[in-house]
This record gives C-alpha cells, structure tokens and sequence, in this order.
C-alpha cells in the first residue's frame, strides 16, 4: 500500500505540474487547492501559495531542471498529504483522471499510474522515472 501511495504522489505530481504550464492552469489550481480544502483545511492557503509558486516558476523559467524540482517539491506535498489524510486518495485519483481529461488525453491513452520496483545492491544505482528523467553525472 505504501509503493502505491508513492506512486500516487509522484502521478499527481507530474499531472499538476505538467498541466500548469498549460491554459487551464486557472483550474489546476482550482483542483488542487480543492483537495486540500476538503482533506487539510488549515493547509490550503498553503496548498494556494504553492501553486502560485509554481505556476510563477513555469512562466518565468519553465527549464527542464525547474520542472523537475517543482515536480519532486508537489510529490513531497502529495505524499505528506497522503500520509496525514489517506483518505485524500480519492481525491488525488479524481485529481489526476480530470486533469488528464481536461489536456485531452484520449480513454485508451497509456496508464497514468506506473508501478515500479527496483533494489540496487553492492554500490549500484537505480534509476527510474513514470515520464522524463535528466541525470547529470556527478
């Protein structure tokens, strides 16, 4: 149950960001501020400034490298939502499923939520990513 809510998280993240940088960005915000009114009421002005960050980010340097950390920054909010209220599970779902609608993502368009496992033993490293992924050597 914990690898779904992760995943959960990560499709909800990627789905907001994502959808922000688009014309409905007026009812992303919507959605999400919607999700927390409803699940963490004395989060949700927050919830609405986090958007509004975002949704900043997007129009003034909408870099690949930015996404990515508003996208790993709106999976930490989902996942700590999650954890607090996992009833918001619905919520999130319901999220994801209109906004896909909403970009116009036809029925028979590839599964939103991924399921992924991966152990990395001895030193190694493991990678993996529900869409795009950027790793910089270091």
């Amino acid at each position: 149950m914990e690898e779904q809510l992760a995943v959960l998280a990560a499709t909800a993240a990627n789905t907001v960001v994502s959808s922000l940088s688009t014309d409905a960005w007026a009812r992303v915000k919507e959605l999400v501020v919607g999700v927390w009114r409803r699940h963490r009421p004395d989060e949700a002005s927050a919830a609405e400034s986090a958007t509004d960050a975002a949704l900043d980010v997007l129009r003034d340097s909408p870099s690949d490298e930015e996404e990515s950390r508003l996208v790993e920054a709106w999976q930490e909010r989902f996942r700590a939502l999650l954890d607090a209220e996992p009833a918001a599970r619905r919520a999130l779902d319901a999220l994801v499923d209109e906004l896909a609608a909403e970009r116009g993502e036809p029925d028979d368009a590839p599964a939103q939520r991924i399921d992924m496992h991966a152990e990395a033993k001895d030193g190694g490293t493991v990678y993996q990513a529900g869409r795009d992924m950027h790793v910089k050597p270091t």
